[in-house]
């Protein structure tokens, strides 16, 4: 299997993985954890979490997302 390559369309921030959750993979609810609004099941967003702490994910709106890359912090 060849490794994953970052989505160039992604904000990227240092420590951080983060990948895109297309809404038809979407299957569960979660709670934005930048704004604290839901993400609904069906709904296209991403998750993030510190490198090699993949038990430490949480599911973002992309563009919460985007506005916490900029911050430079999670």
């Amino acid at each position: 299997m060849f490794p994953r390559r970052a989505d160039p369309f992604l904000p990227h921030l240092d420590g951080y993985e983060v990948q895109r959750v297309p809404a038809f993979r979407a299957t569960k609810d979660y709670v934005c954890p930048d704004c604290g609004n839901p993400i609904r099941a069906g709904e296209g967003h991403v998750v993030a979490w510190p490198e090699g702490l993949v038990t430490d994910r949480r599911h973002w709106h992309l563009h919460c997302w985007r506005l916490a890359a900029n911050r430079g912090r999670a």
